[in-house]
């Protein structure tokens, strides 16, 4: 069992995380980065872009379906001229991954744009303490997206906006929300590979997924130890809804 402590952060832009709040959880994590090995992984709460938890969801708010493989990382370092946090003390360090586009597993009829080979994903790093010693961090009940690791995400394209007073932001590639728009798939089994910084068996998988007439029950939770194949023809098979707006209006660029 985890033992969390809780502890307050700022809001990340960089993932429209809102009223953001992390927890300490003292289970073990992947290799690839400097960790201190006895505090675990910090995990993140916040709240979705967009509802993501059923096919439903996935059909109406999502542009496509893909399988993709991390290929890269890198740390994006603290903004020293925030006047908010001038030195870059502490608080969360984001990473930039690049992702590989190994399959499109479904695609709605008119979709914003057609899907990438690769791109950009806006991910948790660490959380840097006053002292400057970092300790991995991930979104809560979702994966940190690690470099050689295998997942399912559904893709929204976010349109290029251009926010008065301050700089444009490109357009860019985005899920649906943390927790359930993104699935684990090494081995080509959902559910199998890394989750919160760990790794974890599709049976293990299979044996945490929530039961049915849980109300956080998902598509993760339906569909752990099948094949994407299984996603994509459900997804093919599902009507989309009437989208709601779940995030403030884009300031457009002309």
């Amino acid at each position: 069992m985890n033992r969390r402590t809780g502890i307050a952060v700022g809001t990340t832009a960089a993932l429209a995380v809102t009223a953001l709040s992390v927890v300490a959880a003292t289970h073990g994590g992947s290799a690839g980065h400097d960790r201190a090995e006895d505090q675990g992984v910090i995990l993140a709460e916040g709240n979705d872009r967009y509802p993501s938890r059923t096919a439903r969801d996935w059909v109406t708010y999502a542009d496509h379906a893909v399988v993709v493989t991390a290929v890269d990382d890198r740390a994006v370092e603290p903004d020293t001229g925030d006047p908010d946090n001038p030195e870059g003390e502490s608080g969360p360090i984001m990473r930039k991954v690049t992702l590989r586009v190994d399959k499109v597993l479904w695609s709605k009829d008119k979709p914003a744009h057609a899907a990438p080979s690769t791109f950009q994903w806006d991910a948790f790093g660490w959380h840097q303490a006053e002292d400057g010693g970092r300790v991995e961090m991930s979104g809560a009940h979702e994966p940190r997206i690690e470099p050689g690791h295998t997942y399912v995400m559904a893709l929204q394209w976010q349109a290029p906006r251009c926010p008065a007073g301050d700089e444009p932001i490109p357009g860019e590639w985005r899920g649906l929300g943390g927790e359930s728009s993104t699935i684990p798939y090494d081995h080509e089994v959902l559910g199998q590979g890394e989750f919160e910084g760990e790794t974890q068996s599709g049976a293990s998988a299979e044996e945490s997924a929530l039961p049915s007439a849980d109300p956080n029950f998902g598509l993760r939770d339906e569909l752990a130890g099948q094949k994407a194949d299984a996603l994509a023809a459900k997804l093919s098979q599902t009507t989309p809804g009437t989208p709601e707006s779940a995030e403030p209006a884009a300031d457009p660029c002309e």
